[in-house]
């Protein structure tokens, strides 16, 4: 996500005015608003698949009570939860597990 999206994505997700947006994109470290923006779309995910599975348990009950050979659950319909992707190392952290020591200043 390229840093115009970001801050488009912030105004719209937080309901944040444009300038706070672009003052919080401006200040903080691309990684940690990377992060930031991961941790967003993932916590909305959660959310829309916890909206959608509402409707998914009625089709099921439907569904269900139709034919007494099947059983449907709600991942038939909406698929898995949504998982967080795993973190990327950086590369600070890449060097700290191999133990390299690099010097200060």
């Amino acid at each position: 996500m390229d840093l115009d999206s970001a801050v488009v994505y912030l105004c719209l997700t937080l309901h944040w005015t444009f300038p706070e947006a672009v003052r919080f994109v401006k200040e903080t470290p691309i990684r940690k608003v990377r992060a930031f923006m991961a941790e967003l779309a993932y916590q909305k995910s959660v959310e829309d698949y916890r909206t959608a599975s509402y409707s998914a348990l009625i089709i099921c009950t439907w569904a269900n009570a139709q034919k007494k050979g099947n059983h449907y659950q709600i991942k038939d319909f909406i698929g898995q939860p949504p998982q967080r992707k795993n973190a990327k190392s950086t590369l600070s952290e890449a060097i700290e597990k191999a133990g390299i020591k690099m010097p200060e200043g």
